[in-house]
């Protein structure tokens, strides 16, 4: 996918130039990230043509675990707009039953998912890019992320998007910390905090200090 730019859904719809995959970077930052920490299960929310989702899928498996699907992912779209193609490439690659994929709005999966006591180590959020939907994802995945575990934000430049990192960093500074991402080497990091002073990267990590949410009464503070 990532060489030719270019996949092919079950139908045999073809795709091409293929923005919506993740960067290889953020992959390498996920795969980095699980090896170190070794979460027992991850959420993802949007997976298209699952880039991510082989990424999750392959360190589970990596990480010495049988397939009982560790990863979630949620794509509404998976079957109709994608074409099955994200399911097909981790069944191409025998990865398929490490992942449950919930074919639902990230909207109504969530809240279920809440009702259903589950908890995540690591999530990764890369669905709908509108202020409203990324936002209303946080609030649920707050509610689904263990203490101590990481929440991800592809697309940080997205001005929709860090417009919630900004709400997050003024108004839930007391229960997230942001987590930098300095895989690499020396040079590399430094860039990396660079890019990070400038609100310039793309892949933004917070780590969840504790649950509850901010004091009742407390002033909105402005983002």
């Amino acid at each position: 996918m990532y060489r030719e730019r270019r996949v092919a859904g079950r139908s045999g719809k073809v795709f091409e130039n293929v923005g919506a995959l993740s960067t290889v970077n953020n992959l390498l930052h996920i795969r980095s990230l699980m090896l170190e920490s070794s979460p027992e299960r991850t959420l993802e929310i949007g997976m298209a043509f699952g880039g991510s989702a082989l990424t999750f899928a392959a360190t589970h498996r990596d990480l010495g675990r049988s397939p009982l699907g560790q990863h979630t992912a949620i794509d509404h779209a998976q079957n109709s707009y994608w074409d099955d193609a994200g399911r097909q490439n981790l069944e191409r690659a025998g990865l398929a039953d490490y992942v449950e994929v919930l074919e639902e709005y990230s909207a109504f999966a969530l809240p279920q998912m809440i009702s259903e006591q589950r908890r995540y180590d690591l999530i990764y959020v890369d669905g709908s890019h509108q202020f409203e939907d990324v936002l209303i994802d946080f609030v649920f995945c707050h509610e689904l992320l263990n203490i101590g575990g990481m929440i991800l934000f592809d697309d940080s430049t997205d001005s929709q998007v860090a417009k919630v990192l900004r709400f997050i960093e003024s108004n839930y500074d007391e229960i997230y910390r942001p987590e930098p991402l300095l895989r690499g080497n020396r040079k590399e990091r430094m860039k990396r905090q660079l890019i990070r002073r400038l609100h310039r990267n793309q892949l933004t990590a917070y780590r969840k200090l504790r649950d509850g949410r901010q004091n009742w009464g407390k002033p909105l503070k402005r983002f």
